[in-house]
């Protein structure tokens, strides 16, 4: 026998309450922190050394709790269309790692638009590290897929935001 509407919805909304209120002192509730910029040198790409390239990412950094971050931001003074990056971050022993996805869709003329993974291993003490990003973009103009971008440098973490 199934249960009247009125009494289903009100064991459902017991329970949404009980969740509700127990959410801050479980340690459910997210706090913002503020805006951070990582600074980062590209150094070599799939073909090898290259010279530097550096850019900077203004992240906005929510705490989800304990050690673990969301993190979302864009490329600061991108030359073409926005370098988005979202993702999270988590501590882990000395280490903070930044594990983001990336997207930017460059001017139609150039064609191009691109994703992909970027992991940034931070030192806790320094706030320095290192980065790699793998790519997999798409030639809107040739209609071809180029699956081999890779690139990887130096990053480091400041605790204020980019200047722009």
């Amino acid at each position: 026998m199934a249960l009247p509407i009125a009494r289903t919805s009100g064991i459902l909304g017991s329970l949404f309450v009980v969740l509700a209120l127990l959410a801050p002192a479980s340690g459910w509730s997210q706090t913002y922190v503020g805006k951070v910029c990582l600074i980062s040198t590209l150094t070599e790409r799939q073909t090898g050394a290259v010279s530097a390239q550096q850019f900077a990412i203004e992240l906005a950094v929510t705490n989800l709790g304990g050690n673990t971050y969301s993190v979302a931001g864009a490329l600061v003074s991108p030359s073409d269309g926005p370098f988005v990056v979202t993702g999270s971050g988590t501590i882990v022993g000395n280490e903070l790692y930044l594990n983001m996805t990336t997207s930017q869709a460059h001017s139609l003329s150039h064609g191009w638009m691109d994703t992909g993974i970027m992991q940034t291993r931070l030192n806790l003490a320094s706030m320095s590290g290192t980065f790699y990003e793998i790519g997999h973009d798409f030639d809107r103009v040739g209609r071809t897929f180029d699956n081999s971008r890779y690139t990887s440098g130096t990053a480091t973490l400041s605790l204020a935001g980019c200047i722009q």
